[in-house]
């Protein structure tokens, strides 16, 4: 019984190997020889395109933002300025001397400013980067928009050295606001608007408590020579 059992899966298997499609079969007849029979099925088929047809132009136009972090690291727009502001609020509990029960204590950090200087980088293995990084008020802040080509990793990250300075031990000694993504198209949540660029952080940033705002001021070679600068965002901010 075992033995007619192993016979039948055997055979299973072995129809459902059958069937399965290889990139190129010579023998088109499936007689077991490759004869002038199955020449006549290859003649059929010669001199036209094998695989994909990679000279077809890609007619994807991309989005707002996707165009933006194209034009900055590819070098045909300039980052000028960009002005940011955040809101975020935490708690946490302490010991306050001579008392031994913790107490809760609350934190809002409320904080804007604009970054005046980025510069671009190309790094010999290929990876792209707008980078940014200056004090403000006495704290670091930097903003960057970065490429890796290799995997094809568009990354966004903000920074404010002053979320550590002035807010321990809130926000779990957080103070990066930052996010990756593989591919194009960017999800649907990362956007370019008239109030910014919009992106969610990921886990282990300060998404989680509470908002960010990044408005970007920006020009091209065209408008540089216009006088007209491309910009995104309130001009009054």
């Amino acid at each position: 019984m075992r033995t007619l059992i192993f016979t039948l899966l055997f055979l299973v298997m072995g129809d459902s190997y059958a069937q399965t499609s290889q990139p190129y079969q010579p023998d088109a007849n499936g007689d077991g020889l490759i004869n002038a029979e199955d020449m006549l099925s290859f003649l059929t088929v010669f001199n036209t395109q094998w695989g994909p047809d990679l000279s077809v132009p890609c007619d994807y136009q991309g989005t707002a933002l996707e165009t933006l972090m194209a034009d900055l690291l590819n070098g045909d727009a300039t980052m000028d300025s960009l002005y940011f502001a955040y809101s975020i609020y935490d708690s946490a509990e302490i010991f306050m001397p001579e008392c031994p029960d913790p107490v809760t204590v609350y934190n809002l950090v409320e904080r804007s400013g604009t970054i005046l200087s980025f510069e671009r980088v190309t790094f010999p293995d290929g990876r792209l980067t707008v980078t940014s990084g200056e004090e403000i008020d006495g704290h670091y802040v930097f903003f960057d928009v970065r490429h890796n080509p290799e995997f094809g990793v568009h990354s966004i990250e903000f920074g404010d050295a002053a979320i550590v300075a002035e807010a321990a031990p809130f926000f779990d000694g957080l103070w990066h606001y930052a996010n990756d993504h593989i591919g194009l198209p960017l999800p649907s949540s990362w956007y370019l608007d008239n109030l910014g660029i919009h992106f969610p952080a990921y886990e282990g940033t300060l998404n989680q408590y509470g908002d960010f705002q990044f408005v970007p001021y920006w020009s091209t070679p065209a408008s540089e020579d216009s006088g007209e600068a491309g910009e995104d965002g309130d001009s009054d901010q």
